[in-house]
């Protein structure tokens, strides 16, 4: 992995008992894996980032009297937020974890510089829609612990509006709106459905909204000085990287809640049409799926523009941001572009991390599932991509828009002029209700992304000031294409292509065999490739037109052996799952690099895994790609 050009993994698993009598224990075992697995991170020049809690990992039931409520199987959402019991068995999980010395470092976890960051949590809110705290009986806060969270709101509400009592709270400041689940002679105020939440927008929803943005504020904040204070962890640590049930609304209160911690995360996926048993985490034989190009900004089913991206990032309050999880899941025969486009727009907007989801194992996988990256089409593409990321090889754009919300219009459900996209996984999709999700439209043109920077910062004592860049010159929807403000970047969705034309980093990645002979500064490219990526980076830092030293990428398209759908294209139905080997579709087309002495300049072309592949070396002035070498070194 380090060899391809990965300095950060993030370990994203528990290490505790999930289930049963002996949940929330601590399995010494994982632990010791882990440590393992860190030394060995470390050993290569790689950082190591922890993810130990995600609510989907965890089941509780009636065998857990500490948590009564729960039937067999049920995941604790947000319980995290507001159960004082099962805070302290999640604080024992890191305590153990970041004080035990490891045994392969001679450190605790803590002070080892290599593990670099520590996540709260992963993919749960307050305000998104498995906290269904308005369903009694069969939501996913069982009662015996709503009860718990509706005394907090009913004790909130008589700190804000101090001198009166639920009933005349309700009536004053609500408008006597009710919900079913009041209960103020015990001191409980029932919540409404987030859909009513941000559709209605009433004073009563103003208030839940505030309370519950606060709530998950007050546990991060508690939970990161007792990471940092009381543990001593010398990392960094961020709080969580989901999204909620309104990215206009609610969306922007998340964040909020998240910003006192040292830096931002969000998760990204950009997928097709896949629909069956298990398709939300795996590929199966009656499956249905169609292909989808992240290029051509159209929504799954092909019938609407789609103008969100997994790469759209959205910088908070002048933070760090970075996305934890990114992938085009499978089955998708245009994966070609996503690690350029990811390379490319991580740069331009100054994202501080990316972490392409998920990797079992460090090397190939013969039969790749749902989320597998540890392909030749995906990790292949990673050495190039991570010189372009890493070494600032496309230039990070100032910021075209310049948000600046003010906390009490937040509150007030006022909501933003620029709706982050929400691009959820298929498996956390499946949480949206159907006809619920919002479309990323918004007063600022969304396609900002494409241009330069974009950010919001929070204001609490001053008026906002935001600034947008004029965006016209650089979008253009009638040709569909955008610039980006360094003009190094160029993405035209009517062709489904991305052009990189910076000093040092020169290619294009789509639908290449439609673009013909392109002509950027210092190289030409052609290729009778459906979909594909070509891509040449000098490694030595210098332009193009004067590098000693350059690498040139190909990727096009991967399949298993004996994969068969029915019919071939378009919306079709899996057949034949596939087996190992993993197979590659022939690498095609020819590049010259345009500078005068490219005829003395050799070229020795690489395998898979980077060895030289017999025969003669070229010459930079014609290289004709080899159908099986994905990689060509140039140098004088």
């Amino acid at each position: 992995m380090a060899k391809r050009g990965v300095n950060l993994v993030r370990v994203h698993g528990p290490i505790y008992t999930t289930s049963g009598t002996n949940f929330g224990q601590v399995d010494t075992n994982r632990v010791a894996q882990l440590q393992y697995v860190i030394k060995a991170l470390k050993r290569e020049g790689i950082y190591t980032s922890l993810s130990i809690y995600f609510p989907l990992w965890v089941q509780l039931g009636p065998e857990n009297i500490a948590f009564p409520g729960y039937s067999g199987g049920k995941n604790p959402f947000a319980l995290l937020y507001f159960n004082p019991a099962f805070q302290a068995v999640y604080r024992e999980w890191w305590r153990y974890l970041l004080t035990t010395p490891n045994p392969h470092t001679g450190l605790a976890i803590k002070d080892d510089p290599t593990v670099a960051f520590a996540e709260m949590y992963n993919e749960d809110s307050t305000l998104f829609w498995s906290c269904n705290l308005d369903t009694s009986g069969t939501g996913n806060v069982p009662d015996p612990q709503r009860a718990i969270v509706e005394k907090l709101f009913g004790d909130w509400l008589l700190a804000k509006y101090p001198g009166r009592t639920l009933t005349q709270i309700r009536s004053s400041e609500w408008a006597n709106l009710s919900s079913p689940l009041d209960d103020f002679a015990n001191g409980r105020a029932g919540f409404r459905g987030l859909w009513s939440i941000f559709n209605d927008r009433t004073r009563r929803d103003q208030d839940t909204a505030q309370f519950l943005t606060e709530l998950m504020r007050k546990f991060h904040r508690e939970t990161y000085a007792y990471l940092k204070q009381d543990l001593g962890y010398r990392g960094l640590v961020y709080c969580s990287n989901w999204k909620t049930a309104s990215a206009q609304y609610l969306d922007p209160l998340d964040k909020y809640a998240n910003v006192v911690a040292d830096f931002f995360d969000r998760h990204g996926y950009f997928g097709g049409v896949h629909n069956g048993p298990n398709a939300s985490w795996n590929i199966e034989v009656n499956q249905t799926y169609d292909d989808r190009s992240a290029l051509k900004f159209r929504s799954a089913d092909g019938t609407a523009d789609d103008f969100g991206s997994p790469v759209f990032d959205m910088v908070y309050q002048r933070q760090p941001s970075t996305i934890t999880e990114i992938n085009w899941p499978l089955p998708n025969r245009y994966r070609a572009d996503m690690i350029l486009v990811g390379a490319a727009y991580g740069a331009l907007q100054g994202s501080d991390a990316m972490f392409w989801f998920s990797a079992d194992a460090p090397s190939w996988d013969g039969l790749p599932g749902k989320f597998s990256t540890q392909t030749p089409v995906v990790q292949g593409q990673f050495p190039a991509a991570a010189l372009i990321y890493r070494q600032g090889l496309v230039q990070t754009a100032p910021r075209v828009v310049d948000l600046q919300l003010a906390v009490t219009n937040l509150y007030a459900l006022k909501g933003t002029p620029l709706p982050a996209p929400q691009n959820f996984d298929q498996l956390r999709g499946n949480d949206v209700p159907p006809g619920s999700t919002l479309t990323n439209v918004g007063a600022i043109d969304s396609l900002a992304f494409l241009v330069g920077r974009v950010g919001v910062d929070f204001v609490t004592n001053a008026v906002p000031q935001s600034q947008v860049l004029d965006l016209s010159p650089f979008i253009n929807r009638t040709n569909k294409t955008a610039r980006s403000l360094t003009s190094e970047l160029e993405w035209d969705w009517g062709v489904g292509k991305l052009k990189v034309n910076a000093p040092a980093a020169q290619g294009v990645t789509g639908f290449l065999s439609a673009m013909g002979r392109v002509e950027l500064d210092g190289v030409s490219i052609e290729s009778a490739l459906d979909y594909g990526s070509v891509l040449l980076v000098a490694l030595d830092g210098k332009p193009i037109a004067s590098s000693a030293k350059l690498l040139l990428q190909v990727a096009s398209e991967e399949q298993p052996s004996e994969w068969t759908t029915s019919p071939a294209a378009g919306v079709r139905t899996i057949t034949n799952r596939g087996t190992v080997p993993l197979l590659v579709k022939n690498l095609a087309g020819t590049v010259q690099l345009r500078r005068a002495d490219a005829a003395t300049l050799t070229v020795v072309p690489l395998d898979f895994n980077g060895y030289r592949v017999p025969g003669t070396p070229g010459h930079a002035d014609m290289i004709t790609l080899s159908t099986n070498a994905p990689y060509y070194v140039i140098e004088k």
